[in-house]
């Protein structure tokens, strides 16, 4: 069973942690089998739900020597907080349906709901953060 994980931190945290060098981030969302390329298709989903244009949805690589932390790029990061703001109501839900139904995605509706909405909130925590703190969005590949 995997356990793939999204977590708020800075660089040198994220670093650590993913080296097991480091204590877990307090704000970590368990990912499950949910991998990288499945968070990469509800960020170009997102995107379009929020009409950003010229995002790129690919998650970053962090380090050479740590191929399996990724860090979301600001820009989606950015998409991702925006999805709390929604100006139809049912936006939000109807995101979720499509990343729930897109062929790659084999979780129930329920995670779907689940991680999407905790994607947003975290994202919209890194949003109001001050920008010396430096915190991104970190998925992490175990």
């Amino acid at each position: 069973m995997s356990t793939n994980q999204l977590f708020i931190a800075d660089h040198r945290q994220a670093s650590n942690y993913a080296r097991s060098q480091g204590a877990q981030p307090a704000e970590l969302i368990d990912f499950g089998d949910v991998t990288d390329l499945e968070l990469e298709i509800l960020a170009e989903l997102a995107a379009k739900k929020v009409h950003a244009t010229g995002v790129k949805p690919e998650l970053g690589m962090v380090d050479v020597d740590l191929d399996q932390l990724l860090v979301v790029p600001d820009a989606v990061t950015e998409v991702f907080a925006e999805l709390l703001n929604l100006e139809d109501p049912e936006g939000l839900d109807e995101l979720i349906t499509e990343w729930a139904d897109s062929e790659e995605f084999e979780e129930p509706r329920q995670t779907a709901d689940r991680l999407v909405k905790q994607v947003a909130s975290f994202a919209a925590k890194i949003a109001a953060a001050d920008e010396d703190s430096r915190l991104a969005l970190y998925f992490l590949n175990a």
